[in-house]
């Protein structure tokens, strides 16, 4: 059936028809890159932003053993010495 559509075209009209189909698959391409682009770097962000917290949370923990390992926090000493045993 479209052949036959086509037949009943001008040339004009068809040449028109190609440029124009041409035309919207060149923005399809264009637009799906675009979205891709954008996917990729909400992701990146997304990942960015765990490893934040990531790091954040390391650095509390690394804290945490050397004042613990110090001996540190004052009158509970008999407490961290029980709790550096386990290290």
């Amino acid at each position: 059936m479209a052949s036959e559509e086509n037949k009943k075209l001008s040339k004009h009209e068809k040449r028109k028809l190609k440029n124009s189909l041409r035309s919207e698959k060149k923005d399809e391409r264009r637009n799906f890159r675009l979205d891709k682009i954008k996917e990729v770097s909400a992701k990146a962000l997304a990942v960015a932003q765990k490893r934040k917290w990531l790091v954040f949370l390391i650095g509390i923990g690394l804290v945490a053993y050397f004042v613990i390992s110090s001996g540190g926090l004052g009158g509970g000493g008999g407490i961290i010495d029980k709790v550096k045993s386990f290290f």
